[in-house]
């Protein structure tokens, strides 16, 4: 964990669940086997927030789990392998979520995945993996969960979106197109619950340095070298707003400046720019 990370983790660990009067017991992470999801769970782990982690890889979770419990005694952590994609995975994450027992009530929806190319040449699978998982498993996951924390009028949900969100983006448009939804369904959902014991907030990264990129086949040569971010940066600065309860965040300093661009330049130079730079890096500019 890095210095901004550690920091930022003194600032989460006085200000858990802040808006509900007592810090959050039992968080449920998708996509908690590597990358963002991985330092999300391990920085409530430290915090001595109990885990219900998720992902696909069960061997990959199994060994988290070993060394979450391991750095904190008395901690509890769950496995439970499941491919969002999948029917019965994805209904198994929603029993979970919405169990009496042992409830959640933190919910952090981090899964997402994109491939990169011409929309034209993906594959119809690839198209309707990343709709499957970017959007039906985080709708129907945050459905029952607020659905189950709003009869208890505790808990709070957390969307994790992309800066991808607020523009179009030519090579990536299905990844950027499902974040702009998730994006505008957190700004919602925290509306619509303002003022009572429930949160959703939205977090929107930027270029982040994990595993994604390879699982979706991102050539990383065309995307600039400047702006990244640490998996456990990002995730320390989403906990901190989540337990602040804000109603959204764009993670790093860069990523900011770039925010406050989008929303102040016109959507056509926006485009502009942007689809220059994509055909650019595909070597598609005449």
């Amino acid at each position: 964990m890095n210095q901004l990370a550690m920091r930022l983790m003194g600032v989460l660990g006085m200000s858990l669940g802040r808006s509900q009067g007592t810090r959050w017991e039992r968080a449920l992470v998708t996509g908690a086997s590597a990358g963002i999801g991985r330092e999300m769970a391990a920085q409530l782990a430290a915090a001595g927030v109990d885990l219900v982690l998720v992902a696909r890889n069960g061997d990959r979770l199994d060994e988290l789990a070993a060394e979450l419990r391991a750095g904190r005694a008395g901690l509890g952590v769950e496995v439970l392998a499941a491919d969002l994609s999948d029917p019965s995975g994805l209904m198994a994450v929603e029993r979970r979520v919405a169990a009496d027992e042992a409830p959640i009530d933190l919910l952090v929806n981090n899964a997402g995945l994109g491939y990169e190319g011409p929309f034209h040449t993906q594959a119809p699978a690839q198209i309707s993996e990343t709709i499957d998982v970017n959007v039906q498993a985080l709708v129907r996951l945050t459905h029952v969960a607020l659905k189950t924390m709003t009869s208890r009028d505790r808990g709070q949900v957390v969307l994790v979106s992309s800066m991808a969100s607020l523009q179009g983006l030519p090579m990536t448009a299905v990844y950027a197109a499902t974040k702009a939804f998730i994006t505008s369904l957190g700004e919602a959902l925290h509306e619509e619950h303002k003022g009572t014991g429930v949160a959703v907030t939205t977090v929107m990264p930027g270029l982040t340095r994990t595993e994604f990129h390879e699982r979706g086949r991102w050539n990383l040569d065309n995307w600039p070298s400047v702006g990244w971010q640490s998996a456990d940066a990002v995730a320390a600065e989403a906990l901190r707003a989540a337990a602040r309860s804000r109603p959204e965040v764009v993670t790093g300093r860069h990523n900011k400046l770039l925010a406050i661009f989008s929303s102040k330049a016109p959507r056509g130079v926006r485009r502009s720019i942007i689809g220059r730079v994509a055909r650019r890096g595909q070597n598609l500019d005449r």
